[in-house]
């Protein structure tokens, strides 16, 4: 047998250097928790995991569908209404627009006022933040055109 041969020619075992080099294998994460935990035990199923984790999800999204629902609780709906128009000045207009808190808690609305041609066609929006609004009470905001190649028609109002 030759220095750099590990097999024996005869029964093809390992023999020499080989043998002595193997490197022990290390333990895995999950072979060592199995070995912590008592033999007399039953293990709970990878079911069982799922399943727990699963229903803790839906507690949690339940939760915070309830928390949501009682937080939000009388807010709104909004009711926006155009009360006064500026003149045209050179593609700049100027609307005045108050909105209504039908709710009975006090919350603010995003209100988008859009400016209409004569042929239904949206010339520009403007969006704004109202300052809080009691409940069933009403506030005036002031939004701003500027640019508009031609006088619009119309304008549309929506809060939420």
């Amino acid at each position: 047998m030759e220095p750099d041969e590990y097999l024996c020619d005869q029964c093809r075992e390992e023999v020499g250097p080989a043998t002595d080099t193997l490197i022990p294998r290390t333990e895995s994460d999950q072979e060592a928790r199995r070995r912590r935990w008592p033999p007399s035990m039953v293990r709970p199923s990878p079911v069982q995991y799922h399943a727990t984790i699963m229903v803790t999800i839906f507690l949690v999204l339940a939760g915070l569908a309830l928390w949501a629902f009682i937080g939000h609780h009388g807010v709104g709906p909004f009711d926006g209404k155009v009360a006064r128009m500026g003149p045209d000045r050179g593609g700049t207009v100027t609307i005045v627009v108050e909105v209504t808190n039908q709710g009975s808690k006090e919350s603010r609305a995003t209100c988008s006022v859009t400016a209409v041609d004569s042929q239904d066609l949206d010339e520009g929006t403007v969006t704004t933040l109202t300052p809080p609004i009691p409940g069933h009470s009403s506030v005036t905001v002031t939004a701003v055109f500027r640019g508009l190649g031609t006088p619009p028609a119309d304008y549309r109002v929506r809060c939420s």
